[in-house]
């Protein structure tokens, strides 16, 4: 009998999809819940911090992944955050 091999590549790239949630969680928070003028000052600097706390952890644990997860939170997070507050 032949075995199936679970990918691992599938369960690193878990990684990016918890960073992505992540993301999701604060812009939906800085949007809704939080009403002050200059949020959007305030979701840029969540961004910019977690986009460094991906690059200082790949460093040490999952090169690729949270080099992924960095570019993947700085494209997506800055350019939501442009649109959801300009509305």
């Amino acid at each position: 009998m032949e075995t199936q091999k679970k990918d691992p590549g599938s369960k690193k790239m878990i990684v990016v999809g918890i960073n992505l949630s992540i993301l999701v969680a604060y812009t939906i928070y800085f949007r809704w819940v939080a009403n002050e003028e200059l949020i959007i000052l305030a979701e840029a600097i969540f961004i910019f911090l977690h986009v460094v706390l991906c690059l200082i952890l790949a460093i040490f644990a999952l090169r690729k992944e949270f080099l992924f997860s960095a570019l993947v939170v700085l494209l997506i997070g800055f350019s939501s955050c442009w649109v959801v507050f300009s509305i």
